[in-house]
């Protein structure tokens, strides 16, 4: 693999592993870097299984040297390696999707999903090629291995009122629904675009992005888009 990946795996090992383990490790590096508590009901929610399933497979995952078991669940040096391949992955397919094949937003979370265990370390280079060395995903994320800095930033929702913003970036938990996601892309709440926040309350606030044309967010929303 290119742009600094450490060489903690190498990729015939990596493709002997279960694709469950792909799953499982990746949502706990996105529940990490969500800043929600890593517990193994957590994993569950995120990826929709059972918590039977999820134990069984952590177990699994946790003899293969990939999690330990601390107050909260931890990816080891190997176990954090997989997850930050499989959303490395993730993001440059998000990119190619979105930018070369033009598919809708709503569309590209679960594109995605598809294609992320299948890809080769010589694919990802073509389209990272292709792509001109992008650093993030077309939501802001950052392309790990890409010696991306994330710079000082703050979610939407703890952000002061009468005050214009920089979109940076949108949370992997609202990629997951596709109506969020089509309303988010409607309103052109991008990262890259300036966001105006008018008003506030305990429940949601009121932003403008085209000048006088307001409209609400909710609080689950306006606290996983991030603004600097």
């Amino acid at each position: 693999m290119s742009n600094n990946n450490p060489n903690v795996f190498i990729e015939r090992e990596i493709e002997k592993l279960p694709n469950s383990f792909y799953s499982h490790a990746e949502a706990i590096f996105h529940l990490n870097e969500a800043g929600i508590e890593v517990k193994q009901t957590r994993v569950a929610d995120w990826l929709g299984f059972s918590r039977a399933n999820v134990s069984q497979v952590i177990g699994r995952m946790q003899n293969s040297g990939l999690v330990e078991f601390t107050d909260e669940l931890k990816l080891t040096k190997k176990g954090d390696y997989l997850a930050k391949m499989i959303a490395r992955r993730h993001r440059i397919i998000e990119r190619f999707l979105t930018e070369v094949l033009d598919l809708p937003w709503e569309k590209v979370y679960f594109e995605t999903k598809k294609w992320e265990n299948v890809l080769s370390s010589i694919t990802e280079d073509a389209m990272l090629k292709i792509l001109g060395n992008p650093k993030t995903g077309p939501f802001g994320n950052p392309i790990p291995y890409s010696n991306y800095f994330e710079g000082p930033m703050d979610k939407l929702y703890n952000v002061k009122t009468n005050k214009k913003y920089s979109i940076i970036k949108i949370s992997e938990e609202l990629k997951k629904d596709s109506s969020i996601i089509t309303f988010l892309q409607k309103n052109n709440i991008l990262p890259g675009n300036k966001i105006f926040i008018s008003d506030s309350n305990e429940y949601s606030i009121t932003v403008s992005i085209n000048k006088d044309q307001f409209f609400g967010l909710d609080k689950f929303i306006a606290k996983r888009v991030f603004v600097s």
